[in-house]
């Protein structure tokens, strides 16, 4: 009984997730369209690049669609099991809400996993794929390639970090280069770089050079200095990636870089926790979903849909507000980037404390019918 329970209710799961995840593809892949059509119409961008750009944007639009579908799957669902008394049968069985549950949660973990192994394995391949298509061949006319805080490790070791770039002009403002030689590892910063064939010529810097406990040894301010940089900027700028497209692993490593390097971490930091945030946030939403579509079951499905479409309002705004502050520096990063799952947790404990009757029982939701006190029998005296 308990596996053909738990097969029942995830067959009730699958079809409305399933519907999301297509709802919501077709409105991603609608707005890219949207961006590009006037772009196609002209003939500026080729049809099969712009289909090549759908293809390496399928991984990451699924990950976003993911957290989503789950609620949808969730609260239409659950929600039709309540409708049709199901709930309360499997209520007046014996069966606590919690248990009911259990098959929602497994599937719930079985979408975050492959949300993680998407987002970690194919969709930093495919952006770095899809931001190279519109670089090359869709923007390359298009649009002037201006890039800010760049950040990339070169030939002979060395670590460069530009605040912004300006291609078509060939002037770099901001820039830092970091050699971590064996003996007394040196940091050049200036203002600004113009780059040539083989050379970097910099403007109005500071060349430090450190000893072996960190404290600078050298120090001296130039006006004009010469660097010398082997490889094709162009192809520096290919290699560089950015936190979407970069694994966990590699985003770790590329926040050690640099806080060895002495720059500002908050944004990368955010990034790097959100890698674990945005696949927890599908078992987030069914945690909330399952109790909440139970007071909703006696409003039909609009009801749910229009809950949903609450839910995701309220779960991205916190979202978004919360890793800007992040960014800002007016939350830690780790906060910063589990906000929002953590209040949706909250929320999500406190509606099962709801339904399971621990603040008070709401009898036509957790399918026990009130108790009517029956009237005394009148014997006769």
């Amino acid at each position: 009984m308990v596996r053909t329970l738990d097969r029942y209710v995830i067959s009730e799961l699958v079809p409305p997730f399933l519907m999301g995840v297509s709802v919501f593809l077709v409105l991603l892949v609608g707005d890219i369209l949207y961006v590009l059509a006037e772009y196609l119409a002209r003939g500026q961008v080729p049809l099969g690049a712009l289909l090549r750009l759908l293809f390496y944007k399928l991984p990451h639009m699924l990950v976003l669609t993911f957290p989503v579908s789950t609620l949808f799957g969730t609260l239409l669902g659950v929600g039709r099991l309540a409708r049709d008394n199901e709930i309360t049968a499997l209520r007046m069985a014996g069966l606590p809400f919690v248990r009911i549950f259990v098959p929602v949660a497994a599937f719930a973990l079985v979408v975050a996993a492959a949300s993680f192994w998407v987002n970690e394995y194919l969709t930093p391949w495919a952006n770095q794929r899809a931001d190279q298509l519109i670089r090359q061949s869709i923007f390359r006319e298009i649009f002037p390639r201006v890039r800010e805080n760049v950040f990339f490790r070169g030939p002979q070791n060395r670590y460069f970090y530009i605040r912004r770039a300006d291609e078509t002009n060939r002037v770099l403002e901001g820039v830092m280069i970091y050699e971590p030689t064996a003996a007394f590892p040196r940091l050049i910063t200036a203002k600004r770089a113009r780059y040539g064939e083989g050379w970097w010529h910099l403007e109005d810097g500071v060349l430090r050079e450190f000893d072996q406990n960190g404290f600078t040894s050298y120090e001296a301010g130039f006006a004009r200095f010469d660097v010398r940089v082997e490889g094709d900027w162009q192809g520096f700028l290919l290699q560089q990636r950015t936190p979407d497209q970069m694994s966990a692993a590699e985003l770790r490593e590329h926040l050690r870089e640099l806080e060895r390097s002495g720059l500002e971490t908050r944004a990368v930091a955010v990034d790097y926790y959100f890698k674990f945030a945005a696949p927890f946030a599908v078992l987030v939403f069914a945690l909330v979903a399952a109790p909440l579509s139970l007071h909703g079951a006696r409003g039909g499905r609009f009801t749910g849909v229009a809950a949903a479409i609450v839910l995701v309002f309220i779960y991205y705004v916190v979202m978004s507000t919360a890793r800007a502050w992040g960014r800002a520096g007016a939350l830690h990063p780790f906060l910063a980037a589990w906000a929002a799952n953590l209040l949706f947790l909250v929320a999500g404990i406190l509606g099962y404390l709801w339904v399971e009757g621990v603040f008070f029982r709401p009898a036509e939701l957790l399918g026990r019918p009130p108790r009517v006190k029956e009237a005394a029998s009148g014997g006769a005296g």
